[in-house]
């Protein structure tokens, strides 16, 4: 009878329990025969979520997500739910995101789901999952990896589209310190370019300045100075630089690859080859916020250089007007 009801009382406290994942237990419910060719483009809904470690929101955050479907009006509303922003969807949009799912062959993973318990949560299930106008789906689900390209893709895309709509809350927030100084050193086929204040000898200064704007350009093969001048930093100076970074949004796509950096990638080229081989042309910039923040910019990556040849092409056509 006392073995009896020993039997009854744990079967009464454990019987009912609801089973636990196991920590470390791996799950899989994928679908072999799901299919791996789409052939509509038109997305009718859309729904991804994830965490990524080069992109975060206006409050610091790297979880995102984001979803397409229509209201209680039958209104295509885009939403991202953590900062609870709603927009009514238009074809750009859609276009955009499929653009994505194309370029990184999205529909060869459909029907795979398979998640392993226990991880920390930037590693978390991700699910896409889109359902298209001609009643086609794409669907999976695995653990998320905080540094997939696609995922940083599909931010961008939303990020973008929402700061058009006048909400720019999925980016962080904007330097809002003053620029206190810029160095700038370029090698273009053994020429070396340099701009930026430095300090000058008593001799050198001008009305009491002791930094001047130097612009040095330097024949390396040749081993002769080109050119070398001194003017005095105008009033205006780091107000136009400024306004140079910000055109090209240098902090953000600088935070946005922070992960790569010691590779010489900074977000300008966003399909970079991470085996990408150093060239012999270089940039070197620096630049510094009022108490900070500090951006380094060193690369001999062609890649980055070519994505970059607009701004420092602003850069450079500045400071030559300032030696005119």
């Amino acid at each position: 009878m006392i073995t009896m009801l020993s039997t009854i009382l744990t079967l009464a406290l454990f019987g009912c329990q609801k089973e636990e994942p196991v920590s470390g237990g791996t799950t899989d419910k994928s679908d072999p025969n799901a299919p791996k060719k789409i052939e509509s483009k038109d997305i009718a809904e859309f729904s991804i979520n994830f965490y990524h470690e080069t992109r975060k929101n206006v409050n610091e955050d790297h979880f995102f997500e984001f979803e397409i479907k229509k209201d209680e009006k039958d209104i295509l509303k885009a939403s991202e739910k953590r900062l609870g922003i709603t927009y009514e969807a238009d074809r750009k949009l859609l276009d955009d995101l499929q653009s994505v799912i194309d370029k990184y062959e999205l529909v060869l993973q459909n029907g795979y789901y398979r998640i392993t318990a226990g991880l920390p949560p930037e590693f978390d299930p991700s699910t896409l999952s889109v359902i298209y106008e001609s009643g086609e789906k794409l669907s999976f689900t695995k653990n998320n990896d905080p540094s997939d390209k696609y995922t940083a893709a599909f931010y961008d895309v939303f990020a973008a589209w929402f700061a058009e709509k006048g909400d720019d809350s999925l980016y962080p927030r904007k330097i809002e310190k003053p620029l206190v100084r810029i160095n700038i050193r370029i090698c273009e086929k053994d020429i070396y370019y340099e701009y930026g204040p430095i300090k000058v000898m008593p001799e050198e200064m001008k009305d009491g300045q002791e930094f001047m704007l130097q612009k040095n350009i330097y024949d390396d093969m040749n081993k002769k100075s080109l050119e070398d001048r001194l003017i005095a930093i105008p009033e205006d100076y780091y107000q136009k630089i400024d306004e140079i970074l910000n055109k090209y949004d240098l902090y953000r796509r600088y935070e946005f690859s922070y992960f790569s950096h010691s590779d010489g990638f900074y977000g300008f080229n966003e399909d970079f080859d991470e085996n990408e081989e150093d060239k012999a042309d270089f940039i070197d910039i620096y630049i510094q916020y009022e108490d900070g923040p500090i951006m380094n910019i060193e690369t001999r990556k062609e890649s980055e250089i070519t994505a970059m040849k607009d701004l420092l092409d602003d850069l450079a056509a500045y400071h030559d007007a300032l030696f005119e």
